[in-house]
């Protein structure tokens, strides 16, 4: 979510909640971690270890990880779908394949 390669916080997360509500209204219990970012203060109370930990703790009990656009970008991305790998969760790059 962090601002770089020409796009804000604010646009990384609003992307993020497009696909978290798409998730919602196709009757997929869904997990978005851009949550926490609609919540800039936030960012600045917890540490960045923090978030990703809580992350890595949803994925465990995750069926798919579904990555963004521009997921290669993202630090916490790059982890967060090495952890799934890791622990045999499959990845997927669109809602039709969650389905």
């Amino acid at each position: 979510m962090t601002a770089k390669n020409g796009y804000t916080i604010e646009e990384n997360v609003a992307a993020g909640l497009r696909v978290y509500l798409e998730c919602l209204k196709r009757g997929l219990p869904a997990f978005s971690p851009h949550l926490g970012g609609a919540f800039p203060s936030a960012w600045a109370e917890v540490p960045w270890e923090t978030w990703l930990a809580f992350d890595l703790a949803v994925i465990d009990r995750c069926t798919h990880v579904l990555l963004l656009p521009r997921w290669e970008t993202s630090a916490g991305a790059v982890k967060e779908r090495a952890y799934a790998e890791s622990r045999g969760i499959p990845i997927v790059t669109s809602i039709e394949e969650c389905l």
